[in-house]
């Protein structure tokens, strides 16, 4: 069932390389209960991480269910993992805003199935929190949070079940019950790669994996026995059958989609509303600023479209004399034999010479200092 050979997988932490598998080769037949031990930093949860298919080893081999997945994409992986493989980790993971029924169906959405109640509600009642399936996980104790983790690794009806530390935030009372509950499925025929801590949760386990340095130190069978009980079913061994049609299962993932965004917005209810009002706020004023725009440009237009699209303006040009620029018209006169010039070009129609400049108006008793322009009728 898994079978690796020769595992490397290095990290950079600063400049200092640090080796977190160093050669590892390991053989897990199924229906095993494994315990991977070792002191912090040996490489205990990179080994389970690269065993999940979370990570992928920098070197060696590693055939899982009879498939090399050393070096296989990403998108592969993930569908492996979905079908094939349940997790179970230290902090429970559930998310706040969805109630322990919901949290146990959340695989089935990536698994392209239905949000289907019937198998969610089948787990829940394997791991004994039937009448707790509408709480939340701040309404449950530690050792609820950690069954409902578990039935949610079981609904897509896995293979292998890896756990890192899952008894790690638990009581000795809930502890007990968790390995029990491990113990059953082990029976079941599920094998079990659990990373731990503790001497006493390793006992549980049937073969205890001590690591060190990124290498396997031990490998302690106590009991090679097969375990005994009711085996999975093949259709429950994480064999996925396309049941329902392209078109059927893009329906049932939209609408999930669609719900748990629904349910999104209405569990935050003020960040929803204060979002919406930033939306309309921004719609509005691009709306605004469009229609400025468009009324300052067909403005211009009229005052274009009013002086005529063929109308030119001719000014004497200013000169310069030893670098200062004199004013427009200094230099220069347009006369009025200048305009009968340009009335004489063919393409040419009429010719309006005006001038302008700044004088003094009298009139009675009362004078004006003003803007003063002469043109022809």
């Amino acid at each position: 069932m898994i079978r690796c050979a020769r595992l490397k997988k290095t990290y950079r932490m600063g400049d200092q390389e640090v080796r977190a598998l160093d050669d590892v080769s390991l053989d897990i037949d199924g229906g095993e209960f494994v315990a991977i031990m070792g002191p912090s930093g040996s490489g205990k949860s990179t080994l389970l991480h690269v065993l999940g298919l979370l990570d992928t080893p920098d070197e060696g081999d590693y055939d899982l269910l009879g498939q090399n997945v050393a070096r296989i994409p990403d998108a592969e992986l993930a569908g492996i993992r979905g079908k094939a493989l349940g997790f179970v980790f230290q902090q429970f993971n559930l998310l706040p805003r969805m109630t322990a029924l919901e949290n146990v169906g959340l695989p089935l959405i990536y698994l392209r199935y239905g949000a289907a109640r019937a198998k969610p509600e089948e787990m829940l009642a394997e791991v004994g929190l039937s009448e707790r399936r509408e709480h939340r996980p701040n309404e449950l104790s530690g050792g609820q949070q950690q069954r409902v983790a578990i039935a949610r690794s079981l609904v897509n009806r896995p293979r292998i079940i890896f756990a890192d530390e899952p008894t790690g935030n638990l009581d000795s009372k809930s502890q007990a019950e968790i390995m029990a509950l491990f113990e059953s499925l082990n029976a079941r025929g599920i094998t079990l790669v659990l990373v731990t801590h503790e001497e006493e949760i390793a006992a549980r386990a049937r073969r205890i994996i001590r690591m060190r340095d990124g290498k396997i130190n031990s490998d302690e069978r106590k009991d090679i026995r097969p375990a005994t009980g009711p085996k999975i079913a093949e259709h429950e061994a994480g064999t996925l059958t396309a049941s329902e049609s392209r078109s059927r299962q893009a329906g049932r993932e939209l609408w999930e989609h669609v719900r748990q965004a629904g349910r999104s917005l209405l569990a935050n209810k003020i960040r929803t509303v204060l979002s919406v009002l930033g939306i309309l706020i921004g719609v509005a004023a691009v709306i605004a600023m469009l229609a400025l725009g468009r009324g300052a440009k067909e403005s211009i237009e009229a005052r274009l479209a009013s002086m005529g699209s063929n109308l030119l303006v001719l000014r004497p040009g200013s000169a310069r004399s030893r670098g200062v620029a004199l004013e427009g018209g200094s230099s220069t006169r347009f006369t009025v034999d200048d305009a009968q010039e340009i009335r004489s070009l063919p393409d040419v129609r009429r010719v309006s010479p005006g001038i302008s400049g700044r004088g003094q108006a009298v009139f009675a008793s009362k004078n004006w200092n003003t803007q003063i322009t002469g043109a022809v009728p």
